[in-house]
Formats: structure tokens, C-alpha cells, sequence
């Protein structure tokens, strides 16, 4: 993951040098809303195996 964001934003910067701003504009956008994806997935997944660990047993 860290590498796909390093390069996305390596040809963001690449595309700015050049005088191409919206491109680059919407490229970090866009890895800046992949980086938010992740993380929001990452955390919803985590809380859900929490939830299923600390469950009581009903078989008692």
C-alpha cells in the first residue's frame, strides 16, 4: 500500500513540475481518498473481530 501512494504521489509531483496542476490536483486527491478507504476499512474490520471475541458464550 505504501508503495502505490509513494508513486501516485511521486507522479502527482511530476505532472506539478510540468505545469500540469489539475492533474496533479486530482491525483493526490484521488490517492489521499484511497489512503482514506483503507484506513476506514482497516478499522471496521478490526472492531468486528473485537465484537467476535468478546462475546459471551451462550452455551453456558
Amino acid at each position: 500500500m505504501f508503495l502505490i501512494v509513494y508513486c501516485t504521489l511521486a507522479i502527482a509531483v511530476f505532472f506539478w513540475m510540468f505545469g500540469f496542476v489539475k492533474a496533479a490536483v486530482v491525483i493526490a486527491l484521488l490517492t489521499l481518498a484511497l489512503v482514506a478507504y483503507s484506513f476506514i476499512r482497516r478499522e471496521i474490520v478490526r472492531r468486528r473481530l473485537l465484537k467476535q471475541r468478546t462475546t459471551p458464550n451462550k452455551t453456558r
